[in-house]
Parts: structure tokens; sequence; C-alpha cells
């Protein structure tokens, strides 16, 4: 049992790296089925198991960066040109371009 939950988190740590998160949602429901279904292990295959587990939520955590920051990065792009600019302490402004709605003197 616990070779075949092994397996299946390395396939988790896959679609994580992969992205595909049709086949993430799968695993999740196997994953928790056999943790839950799992007999006394030993120490080194419960410490083996809890690494890849552990590994799994670093990747999943992210992936959890990397889609905010795409959907912020989105929303920016939507919001039209601007221009970026940081401060002394790095801190980021920005400066709104000209409105799309305003009409432009020919």
């Amino acid at each position: 049992m616990s070779t075949q939950l092994e397996a299946v988190l390395d396939q988790t740590r896959d679609a994580l790296i992969a992205g595909d998160f049709a086949d993430l949602f799968k695993l999740a429901g196997k994953v928790e089925a056999m943790a839950v279904a799992l007999p006394q292990l030993d120490r080194p295959t419960a410490d083996r198991l809890r690494q890849k587990a552990d590994r799994n939520a670093r990747l999943l955590q992210a992936a959890q960066r990397g889609i905010r920051a795409a959907r912020q990065r989105i929303n920016e792009i939507n919001a039209g040109p601007s221009l970026s600019t940081y401060d002394m302490h790095g801190r980021r402004a920005v400066i709104p371009g000209p409105s799309l709605l305003m009409p432009r003197r020919v």
C-alpha cells in the first residue's frame, strides 16, 4: 500500500510540474483515500512518504504563487498602458497612461 501511495505522490509531483490541473484533481482523491487506509508504517517508510508529501506541498504553493502572479499581470495588461517606476526604497509606483476613453485632438 505504501509503495502505491509513493507512486501516486510521484504522479502528483509530475502533474504539478506539468501544470496538469485536471490530473491533479483526480490524484488528490486517490492520495486522500490511500492515506486514510494506510496501515501502521515503519519509520523509514513514514519519513519517505512525509518527504514526498512535503515536496508536493511546496510545489503546490509555488504553483499557487505563479497563478496569482499571472492573474495580477493579466489584470495589469487589461487595465491599459502605464509606466512603472520604483522609488529609492524599492516600492513600485504606477504612472497611468492616457485614457483610452478620452477623445484625442487631431
